[in-house]
């Protein structure tokens, strides 16, 4: 079996956004974990909620809820609610790296409880945390 890969919101929010600067790598990445050319994706309930609300803002709320039928449907995403340890562990986390939002805090916090290495994401400000490694094309790393 093949292992698992965290998603941001910019690679989720990206595939759903034309006009995005990075909306080809990001539909090329959602493309393969849909497939199953990539790893299962886990998508975090703050993830779910920072992104529906950009998508709604920044597109439509037609986008919006278009999105979140197919991270609901698709076979090869998991949404999962974080929970409190990872909310109290995300706090020194946001304090100590001014450049990761709360939301990016409780990424690192979650996969280092769950001892997840891989994150998709554009955002450069994941490359401070040593304990995950960024991937921002549609690469498998488990290849």
């Amino acid at each position: 079996m093949m292992g698992v890969a965290l998603l941001d919101t910019n690679v989720v929010f990206a595939s759903a956004s034309a006009r995005d600067e990075y909306h080809d790598p990001a539909s090329e990445i959602v493309h393969g974990i849909d497939h199953g050319d990539l790893p299962d994706a886990i998508v975090t309930d703050y993830v779910i909620a920072e992104t529906l609300n950009l998508t709604r803002e920044r597109l439509s709320p037609r986008a919006a809820n278009q999105l979140l039928d197919r991270l609901i449907e698709g076979a090869h995403f998991e949404i999962v609610h974080t929970p409190k340890a990872d909310f109290n562990a995300a706090q020194p986390i946001f304090r100590q790296h001014p450049a990761l939002s709360f939301v990016d805090s409780t990424i690192v916090a979650f996969m280092g409880r769950e001892e997840i290495v891989y994150l998709y994401s554009f955002d450069g400000d994941f490359d401070g945390i040593e304990t995950l490694s960024r991937l921002d094309s549609a690469a498998n790393p488990f290849d």
